[in-house]
């Protein structure tokens, strides 16, 4: 496993998702309650940025075509999108974001 900092808790404040390019590879840490999801940032329907979209409860909605994801997960809740997004391990140490790329 490959570690890398992306983020950290404090980045947060008052926002939800926080995009991330990181060794070539666009990621959104999303804050859900207590808890921070990673999952790739862009929408597997037409490459739109996700981290741009509508948090609902435990979904994201993408701003384009409204394919809905679930945040735990990155399963297509709502077409037209048919493949999920990537999750990714996630670990918080001393208050930074790490995710396993």
């Amino acid at each position: 496993m490959t570690f890398r900092k992306v983020a950290s808790v404090s980045d947060f404040g008052t926002a939800r998702v926080k995009r991330v390019d990181a060794d070539g590879v666009s990621i959104m840490v999303i804050k859900l309650g207590d808890e921070y999801h990673a999952l790739d940032a862009i929408c597997t329907h037409e490459d739109t940025d996700l981290s741009r979209g509508i948090i609902m409860g435990e979904n994201i909605t993408c701003p384009l075509h409204l394919s809905r994801f679930s945040i735990r997960t990155g399963e297509v809740d709502n077409p037209p999108a048919e493949e999920p997004l990537r999750k990714y391990e996630l670990k918080i140490v001393d208050g930074d974001i790490f995710v396993d790329l």
